[in-house]
């Protein structure tokens, strides 16, 4: 049987904060995945608060699990969805609805621009992003794609 020290119960993780590699808590764990035929944890749900969908974090972006949080070795891309997309000069252009990436690198986004009766879905490269924080900033220059 394994050390005590290299086993962790449900109560370990539910209800601790989930934390990315910039610090940032996404939200708190609520639920845990396990595979029926193979019986190991795949991944876990967390909860990122009111009126925000909860996220699916598969284990590969699970760093630790420490004390007080689980702890992310990658940001995940789902922590996007819904940030307002600004142009350059701030001009806000739409929110963003799905990331596209392959290997956990952003490689277009797809934006929901606003409209009267209905939103049109348009893309954008993530060479056209200037940078990803508490929004998406775009380049001087940047292109939008139909979608």
């Amino acid at each position: 049987m394994a050390s005590k020290r290299t086993i962790i119960t449900s109560d370990d993780i539910l209800g601790r904060e989930a934390v990315d590699p910039e610090g940032e808590i996404l939200g708190v764990v609520m639920k845990l995945h396990i595979d029926k035929e193979s019986k190991k944890m795949i991944g876990i749900t967390i909860d990122q608060g009111f009126m925000k969908p909860d996220m699916f974090i598969g284990m590969h972006y699970i760093k630790n699990f420490g004390v007080d949080a689980v702890f992310l070795n990658k940001v995940p891309t789902d922590k996007f969805r819904g940030l307002d997309v600004i142009t350059s000069g701030g001009k806000m252009i739409g929110t963003v609805n799905k990331v596209n990436a392959k290997r956990h690198k952003v490689e277009e986004i797809i934006i929901a621009k606003p409209g009267r009766f209905s939103r049109q879905m348009a893309s954008i490269a993530a060479s056209d992003i200037e940078e990803i924080g508490s929004s998406v900033v775009l380049k001087k220059g940047y292109k939008i794609r139909e979608a």
